[in-house]
C-alpha cells in the first residue's frame, strides 16, 4: 500500500469513531504542554495517538504486543518511536517518562494492577498518567450484551472510576480529574449495543452520533457511565 492510502486508513480507523477523538483528545489536553518532554503510550497499537502527541512537540514512543499492529505502524508518515514489549514488564528503565498515556487498553489487561505498577515505575515523580478504560458502571442491567462484549473485546476486568482511583493511589498516583463517558443509562447501553452487534465497523459508522452523544454526557450527572477518563500525577518531585 501507498503511504498515503496507509494514512487514510489509519485517520478513519482512529479518528472516524463514535469517541476516540474526543476521549484521546480530552487526554492529550490534560497531560499539557508536550513541547519536550518524553510520551509512552502503553499498548498504542499501530502508534497513531502517540503520533498525535509527537505532533504537539513530546518525544513519544508507542510500546503494544501486536506486531502486525506495530508493521503496520511503521508505514505511516511521522510514526513515533514503535517498541514491541508488554505492559506487564514495561522493557524501559524507571523515571523514564514524563508521561504516560493508555487508551482503553487495562479492561484487556490479565492483571490491571500490575500493568499500573509498571506504568507508575516509568512515570518520573510529578510526572502525569493520562489513561481511559471500561467503566460499564451499569452492564449487569444488559448481561447478554456485556457478555458480548468482553468476548469479543476480550475485556477481562471493567474499572468503575472510584475502583480505578484505589488502584492508582496503590501504585503511588493521586487522581487530578476523572470524567465519564456515555453518562447516561441510553448512552451506556448504546455503547454496549455497538460492542455487541456492531463491532469495529458499528464504532466507525456511529461516528456522526458523536456530537448527540457529547451533549448528553454534558447533561447527564458524572457520576456513571461506560467509559473512565482519569488524570493521575506520581507522588513526589
Amino acid at each position: 500500500m501507498s503511504p498515503v492510502r496507509d494514512d487514510a486508513l489509519a485517520f478513519v480507523g482512529h479518528q472516524v469513531h463514535v469517541m476516540r477523538r474526543r476521549e484521546v483528545g480530552t487526554l492529550l489536553e490534560w497531560a499539557g504542554e508536550l513541547t519536550g518532554r518524553t510520551l509512552l503510550d502503553v499498548a498504542g497499537g499501530d502508534g497513531y495517538w502517540a503520533g498525535q502527541a509527537a505532533r504537539r512537540g513530546a518525544r513519544a514512543v508507542c510500546l503494544d504486543l501486536a506486531r502486525h499492529k506495530l508493521e503496520f505502524g511503521r508505514r505511516l508518515r511521522g510514526h513515533p518511536g514503535l517498541v514491541e514489549g508488554d505492559a506487564l514488564a514495561l522493557p524501559f528503565a524507571a523515571t523514564t517518562f514524563d508521561v504516560v498515556m493508555s487508551v482503553c487498553a487495562i479492561e484487556h489487561f490479565d492483571d490491571g494492577p500490575a500493568a499500573l505498577a509498571e506504568m507508575a515505575r516509568v512515570l518520573r515523580p510529578g510526572g502525569d498518567l493520562v489513561m481511559s478504560a471500561d467503566a460499564l458502571t451499569r452492564a449487569t442491567a444488559w448481561p447478554d450484551l456485556f457478555d458480548r462484549h468482553r468476548a469479543r473485546y476480550h475485556v477481562k476486568h471493567t474499572y468503575p472510576g472510584e475502583h480505578l482511583a484505589k488502584l492508582l493511589d496503590d501504585a503511588g498516583l493521586d487522581v487530578v480529574r476523572q470524567t465519564y463517558m456515555f453518562r447516561s443509562e441510553r448512552a451506556e447501553r448504546l455503547y454496549l449495543t455497538l460492542s455487541a452487534k456492531g463491532g469495529r465497523a458499528g464504532w466507525n459508522a456511529a461516528a456522526v452520533l458523536s456530537p448527540a452523544v457529547a451533549l448528553a454526557d454534558r447533561r447527564a450527572p458524572d457520576t456513571a457511565g461506560s467509559v473512565v477518563l482519569t488524570h493521575a500525577r506520581k507522588r513526589g518531585s
